[in-house]
């Protein structure tokens, strides 16, 4: 697979980039979504990732009801995903669907059941706060604690906004984060490192943008973050390339003519095919090279890796990467199996939800008390 040469100031057909955060017609449109992001990584890596999202497509039944044309509202699917890593490895996992807010989202926090999260722009700065208090299935105690992010606020030019009915708005990087989850008197997570947040919305269903595949990565480096967005279009081989260097003041630049080569494919046991490397080049020049290591989360869908990255200066990061195939997403044959990932905190759930929810450690002893009805 070899990229075709598109810059930053080509015309996508199937994003667009810029400063725009989700408006009411993402939060209504049947089908459509909208959802806020924010991770955290270490050197160590260690990390965090919070998807604050509504009409989250991976829901099981979202997406299925827009191809039989019943897409529902957004605002009706409110969604919470939370997941730390140690060492690149999944540590805590909460995937929770919750009911429609009395209120749409407005000039003040946003709220899911007890969990809140403020994002705003003041004086040239983003700053995030998330408070988390929520329940975690086959025990009584509560999930709490607080994500925190600050950094430089990221405005794309207006020449970068591209007419896409696909919108990506990076707000804040390279920034400082940090987190603290404590389940009862237990602490699970403490950490603190570079912090990315962003958004994405759109008024259509996420298979209908025309995406076969998408691979989304950033690379924290000593002095500013290297950001790509790689997209593959439906019947085509070539992907639409986007390339950005986020400064520490907050100044943005957009790579002309990134085109990417990737590496060996490799297939994970859900069936998800995806590389082992991409290569991307600027004006026929090396820009980053990348390698995914082990994928800290998977399934038939969607992918969560770390990388090892390298860019034309030698410097080198650790970053995270995604990978996703849209046309795979709430496919009948795998919606068992990602009911077993989703906690509605009203209605049925899977028996098997507890082994993959909330802390690693604990999950068995969670599992057994939700069977027997002691939790």
């Amino acid at each position: 697979m070899s990229g075709q040469m598109l810059g930053n100031d080509a015309v996508s057909s199937l994003i667009r980039a810029g400063s725009r955060e989700p408006g009411a017609e993402h939060l209504t449109a049947p089908g459509g979504f909208a959802w806020y992001y924010l991770d955290i990584l270490t050197p160590d890596g260690d990390g965090l990732v919070l998807i604050w999202a509504y009409g989250l497509p991976f829901l099981p039944g979202y997406a299925a009801a827009s191809r039989r044309g019943r897409g529902e509202r957004p605002l009706a699917r409110p969604s919470l995903n939370l997941a730390t890593y140690r060492r690149g490895r999944p540590d805590l996992y909460l995937l929770q669907e919750l009911p429609e807010e009395p209120a749409a989202p407005g000039t003040g926090p946003l709220m899911m059941g007890g969990s809140s999260l403020r994002t705003g722009n003041r004086n040239g700065e983003r700053s995030v706060e998330v408070r988390i208090d929520t329940g975690i299935p086959g025990t009584r105690e509560r999930l709490r604690g607080t994500v925190r992010l600050s950094g430089p606020a990221i405005r794309m030019d207006a020449g970068n906004d591209m007419p896409s009915a696909h919108l990506w708005s990076p707000l804040s990087a390279p920034a400082e984060a940090e987190a603290e989850l404590t389940l009862g008197a237990r602490t699970v997570a403490r950490l603190r490192g570079r912090g990315y947040h962003d958004c994405n919305a759109s008024t259509l269903p996420l298979d209908s943008l025309g995406i076969d595949r998408w691979s989304w990565g950033r690379v924290p480096l000593s002095d500013r973050e290297m950001v790509y967005y790689l997209l593959w279009p439906e019947g085509g081989e070539a992907p639409e390339c986007l390339g950005y260097v986020f400064r520490s003041d907050g100044a943005v630049e957009a790579v002309p003519e990134v085109t990417v080569e990737a590496g060996r494919p490799r297939r994970t046991p859900g069936g998800l095919r995806f590389p082992e490397s991409l290569s991307m080049r600027s004006e026929g020049r090396p820009w980053l090279e990348i390698a995914y290591r082990r994928p800290a989360e998977w399934g038939p869908f969607y992918l969560r890796m770390m990388t090892d990255a390298r860019c034309a200066s030698g410097e080198r990061g650790l970053g995270w990467a995604e990978w996703c195939r849209p046309e795979r997403v709430d496919l009948a044959r795998h919606r068992p199996l990602v009911r077993m990932r989703v906690h509605r905190t009203r209605g049925r759930n899977s028996i098997w939800l507890p082994l993959f929810t909330g802390p690693r450690k604990g999950r068995v002893r969670r599992f057994v008390a939700n069977l027997t009805g002691t939790a």
